[in-house]
């Protein structure tokens, strides 16, 4: 149990600083190569691309921690109207289906990985590997599924009277 909670400590502070950092950095980079092009009359050439592959990572490892927050676009008008119990069963439920499709995320994204590495593809601009902006597939997806995971553990112990099952974290 001491390893589960520090392994989750471990990803709560990689999601924030991780994300913090890159939307950062790409906002950063998009407004340095604004002021670069229209003071300067240049820019710099791999701002834009580097800004892109940092976002993409911020979106898939944003999403585990949307998914840990619980704060997923979600449709709740008919779980509004429903008994507690109904809700606890209905969120489980949700979580069984997004994780459903974070197999199949994770599954297609190792394979496009495994493709894109395979042609040794650089990009045009950083001349990284062209599998790394594709990683965040896989690993976002992963992240995605053992938060959901999460949810479904703090789901199945909570009280469905408890109002606060939206504030308990693993």
């Amino acid at each position: 149990m001491v390893a589960l909670t520090k392994l989750n400590k471990f990803l709560d502070h990689l999601e924030e600083y991780f994300g913090v950092i890159s939307l950062i950095a790409a906002s950063g980079l998009i407004f340095l190569n604004v002021v670069m092009r229209y003071v300067f009359s240049t820019s710099i050439p791999w701002s834009g691309e580097a800004a892109r592959y940092l976002i993409i990572w911020f979106i898939f490892i944003g999403s585990s921690f949307a998914v840990r927050e619980r704060a997923h676009a979600k449709v709740d008008v008919l779980v509004s109207y429903v008994s507690p119990r109904v809700q606890k069963v209905l969120s489980i439920l949700a979580s069984f289906f997004a994780i459903n499709f974070c197999v199949f995320l994770i599954v297609s994204g190792i394979q496009t990985v495994q493709n894109v590495a395979a042609f040794s593809s650089i990009t045009p601009a950083l001349e990284i590997p062209m599998y790394i902006p594709y990683l965040a597939i896989p690993v976002g997806a992963s992240l995605m599924l053992y938060r959901f995971s999460q949810l479904i553990v703090e789901d199945m112990k909570s009280d469905p009277n408890n109002q606060d099952v939206e504030e308990d974290h693993l």
